[in-house]
């Protein structure tokens, strides 16, 4: 029992979160990048819906040149008891490129995990609770925050907020894997530039993220 509760705790501190096609039919004139601003997806495990995911992409009230990022999910299932996960991402764009984000993962109402990263004008740096970490001096164009609203076309790799590290990113046919530290890969698909549908597989599970609406 213990063992499948940080397999999901595990699972939804990674921000893989992620999604068999969905039928949303849409245009978009950038293939790559869509102008929807909030995207919902259902959570399911073996074929049970046990929870939801939204994005939501927000220009900056006060800088025109800022775009926010937020992923919040909630997901309860029941092994014994009843156990809540909430996972939360925020990150921000300035002129196309990561400058800061914050996130975390709690289970019922205890965090278990976080980190924040920004940009100090000349490098990331990232907290992970106990520790600063210098993380790159290269620019970062595209993170897990904007994935679902931005296919990584021509992409070999992409920083996961979660971990605060580069991820090598594999197209193969009309999937994306992402691979993280933990050695967990997570499988995007994409629809006109959006990402209608994610899976993760698990040692006795699979947990998939597909689309139910956009706006």
């Amino acid at each position: 029992m213990e063992h499948r509760f940080w397999g999901w705790a595990l699972f939804f501190c990674s921000c893989t979160l992620f999604l068999v096609a969905a039928s949303t039919r849409f245009k978009t004139n950038e293939p790559n990048e869509v102008k929807f601003s909030y995207l919902k997806y259902d959570v399911e495990v073996q074929d049970k819906n046990v929870g939801w995911m939204t994005c939501a992409k927000t220009p900056s009230t006060s800088d025109p040149t800022i775009t926010n990022y937020v992923i919040d999910s909630k997901v309860v299932f029941n092994i014994v008891t009843s156990y809540t996960i909430q996972f939360n991402l925020s990150s921000s764009y300035k002129h196309n490129d990561l400058y800061k984000s914050n996130y975390a993962t709690k289970v019922n109402g205890d965090t278990q995990s976080f980190s924040t990263v920004n940009w100090d004008g000349s490098r990331y740096m990232g907290w992970d609770g106990t520790n600063n970490n210098v993380i790159t001096s290269d620019k970062i164009t595209q993170s897990i925050a904007n994935l679902y609203y931005k296919e990584p076309v021509g992409l070999t790799q992409l920083f996961s907020e979660k971990f605060m590290a580069m991820c090598p990113i594999v197209k193969t046919g009309d999937y994306y894997y992402v691979t993280f530290p933990d050695g967990k890969t997570t499988t995007y698909k994409y629809q006109n530039g959006i990402c209608v549908w994610a899976e993760s597989k698990q040692k006795l599970y699979r947990i998939v993220f597909r689309l139910k609406e956009i706006k």
